[in-house]
C-alpha cells in the first residue's frame, strides 16, 4: 500500500482519530483537535480534512443510520513508521546507525534508553 503524503493539517487530523478509543464522529475528532491540539477550528474545516483522508484511503466513512464515524484504515504504526523512515533516508543516508549516532550525541536517546529498547526485542 502506497501512502499518500498528508499535510500538517491533514496530519494533526488523523492524529486526532487515531487518539480516540472508538470509531470517532465528527464532533469527537473537532473536540480532540481544538481542546487536545489548541485549534480553533470549526466542524466544516476539521470535515474538509476528514474528506480528504477519506479519498487518500487513510479512513472510510461509514453511515450508522443518520450517524457517520470514520474507519481506521491506516494504523497509525504504519505511518509513523513511514514517517521515520522517510527521514532516515533523506537526511541519514539509509544509516540507521548514523541516525542513532546523532540521537546519542544530541542527548536525545540515552545509552538507558538503549537497554531499555534491547529488553522489548
Amino acid at each position: 500500500m502506497k501512502l499518500e503524503k498528508l499535510t500538517e493539517s491533514e496530519e494533526l487530523v488523523m492524529k486526532a482519530v487515531w487518539d480516540c478509543k472508538k470509531e470517532p464522529v465528527l464532533s469527537d475528532v473537532l473536540d480532540r483537535v481544538n481542546d487536545y491540539y489548541g485549534k480553533e477550528w470549526k466542524s466544516q474545516t476539521v470535515s474538509t480534512f476528514l474528506s480528504k483522508l477519506v479519498r487518500k484511503e487513510y479512513l472510510k466513512l461509514i453511515r450508522n443510520g443518520k450517524i457517520y464515524t470514520y474507519k481506521v484504515l491506516v494504523p497509525e504504526s504504519t505511518y509513523r513508521k513511514k514517517l521515520y523512515k522517510q527521514h532516515i533516508s533523506f537526511w541519514n543516508h539509509n544509516d540507521i546507525v548514523e541516525f542513532v549516532a546523532e540521537m546519542i550525541s544530541n542527548n536525545d536517546l540515552t545509552l538507558e534508553d538503549i537497554e531499555a529498547a534491547k529488553k522489548l526485542c
